[in-house]
């Protein structure tokens, strides 16, 4: 039987963390292959960048990732870093990927305007497969 692909967002706060919990709740370490993902946000400005803030924005998400694969022991994971903007490249890594759903959580942004943020309300409408959004 094949297992469930699955894909989590995360952009480095502990409250995307949250995902994981969810996962490991419901879906079993032999049933479920995990792609954890974290996009670098990239902004495009007419000032130079330096190649030395590049590597620190890499070097953090794969500290995101490391430490989230490290939560998901036993299961079956791989770890993605992508560079744009993150509803896009989730979209993107979903639809490529052939997954089966996609678990994020709500926005890491406080405030009762803000209940489901800008990205993962984009890939709720967008998204070609199923979109489980978890609470706090």
């Amino acid at each position: 039987m094949p297992k469930i692909k699955v894909l989590i967002p995360l952009d480095g706060t502990e409250k995307s963390m949250h995902s994981l919990n969810w996962l490991k709740k419901f879906f079993s370490k032999e049933d479920t292959e995990v792609t954890l993902i974290n996009v670098i946000e990239v902004l495009y400005s007419r000032e130079m960048f330096d190649a030395r803030e590049f590597e620190n924005v890499e070097k953090e998400s794969v500290q995101v990732l490391d430490k989230a694969s490290i939560e998901l022991e036993g299961y079956k994971v791989t770890k993605l870093s992508a560079m744009g903007y993150s509803s896009d490249e989730i979209l993107k890594e979903a639809k490529e990927g052939n997954y089966d759903m996609i678990v994020m959580t709500k926005s890491s942004v406080k405030g009762i305007s803000r209940v489901i943020g800008s990205v993962t309300n984009k890939v709720i409408h967008h998204s070609d497969v199923a979109v489980v959004v978890v609470p706090e």
